[in-house]
């Protein structure tokens, strides 16, 4: 047994390598949870087997560019996890980024034995994910452009509407990444106008124009930026009681205003959320499930809510006069 998880490690070790441009030691000791001297082993045990395996400083180890052995055969189980794949990008809201999975799927297709091919086929009407694509109005190509302007390090000039702002405005930033939140695409960038990080909403860019001029600060990782930079480094806590009955319809929506939890007791089914959203928003929403659920807290949003709910009453109570 100790030999297979020996064998089935080098195998993935060599994968790896093969996919990737190079890879720190640190990573492959955490990926395979074994140490530095065990990789070392394996590394060499690759290179008597005639791979040829290079390392550089401050990168890791990789193998010679240009030496590829042919595309391992997926597993049964990897096939059906391509078509789920498919399946799902199908309904990603960036055009160019589902054009280019197309592409790449045909040639991951390419690979695939003839009765893999039978079996995707088979397949196709066994899945269903029932939605449209969410499409926004973004720039063309806006992902890969951003994404590529961030690895290239070159400047990039954007016309931008902040939502409270009438007239875009001009800003020069330098791309750290890109990252989702709440059904949209951020761009995180260090703005030179405000001379600190930023996230920029793709829909809210109306031109894009990567310059000539490159920039030298390296920026951290999009994930530890995120942490400092976040959309809202603030949220209220909310907690909802929902009829058990119709609870799981809160469920579609829910993500979109920091579900937590949720915690079924006699009562019902209580909900708790980080909201990073403004309050009035999740109020908002909540008003759809007034007749079966109640805001167990803060007060405050409870009254809000009361308040909203009186006013449209009035609003639209029998005492106007209804056409005949």
């Amino acid at each position: 047994m100790e030999n297979i998880k020996k064998f089935e490690r080098i195998v993935h070790l060599f994968f790896l390598l093969q996919s990737r441009f190079a890879l720190p030691i640190q990573e492959l000791t955490e990926k395979f949870q074994v140490t530095k001297r065990t990789i070392y082993r394996d590394l060499s045990l690759l290179e008597r087997a005639g791979v040829p395996i290079v390392h550089s400083s401050g990168s890791g180890y990789s193998i010679v560019d240009g030496f590829r052995l042919p595309p391992a055969r997926l597993t049964q189980a990897e096939v059906r996890s391509v078509m789920i794949a498919e399946k799902i990008m199908l309904h990603h809201e960036t055009e160019s980024v589902r054009k280019n999975f197309e592409r790449v799927l045909t040639k991951i297709k390419g690979s695939f034995q003839g009765h893999q091919k039978n079996e995707i086929l088979q397949l196709q009407d066994k899945l269903l994910i029932n939605r449209k694509p969410n499409e926004k109005d973004y720039i063309p190509d806006i992902m890969d452009t951003l994404l590529k302007s961030s690895v290239d390090k070159k400047l990039t000039r954007i016309l931008y509407k902040n939502a409270k702002d009438d007239v875009p405005n001009l800003r020069t930033i330098e791309p750290v990444g890109v990252f989702n939140e709440n059904g949209n695409w951020y761009l995180l960038a260090y703005c030179h106008s405000r001379r600190d990080y930023r996230n920029f909403r793709f829909d809210r860019i109306q031109k894009l124009d990567v310059l000539e001029k490159h920039f030298h600060k390296d920026h951290p990782l999009v994930s530890e930026l995120n942490k400092q930079h976040g959309h809202s480094p603030y949220y209220t806590e909310i907690a909802v009681l929902v009829d058990k009955k119709y609870a799981h319809f809160l469920s579609f929506e829910r993500d979109n205003f920091g579900y937590v939890k949720e915690v079924i007791n006699s009562e019902g089914v209580l909900m708790y959320f980080n909201c990073s959203a403004h309050p009035t928003s999740f109020v908002r929403w909540f008003l759809r499930f007034i007749d079966v659920g109640e805001i167990i807290e803060p007060i405050h949003l409870k009254q809000e809510l009361l308040v909203i709910v009186k006013a449209g009453m009035l609003r639209n109570g029998s005492s106007k006069a209804r056409p005949d």
